[in-house]
């Protein structure tokens, strides 16, 4: 299951889900609000989507990611 996580150094919203039996967490510079929340959780659902149906892409979702 994902979720949306703030980060309390920066204030700024967190991705944070399984993929492949690993734990990811991606940093956004989005400032904790509802709309942010609101814009994360339609990435997020979408992430959710690619990964049960086998076919998530990481880098078309965080390009600049190590």
């Amino acid at each position: 299951m994902a979720s949306i996580q703030i980060r309390k150094e920066t204030g700024c919203l967190i991705l944070d889900f399984y993929y492949a039996g690993k734990r990811c967490r991606e940093q956004t510079a989005l400032k904790d609000t509802a709309a942010n929340r609101k814009r994360l959780q339609k990435v997020l659902d979408r992430i959710e989507a690619d990964i049960a149906a086998g076919a998530f892409d990481y880098r078309r979702f965080f390009p600049g990611s190590k």
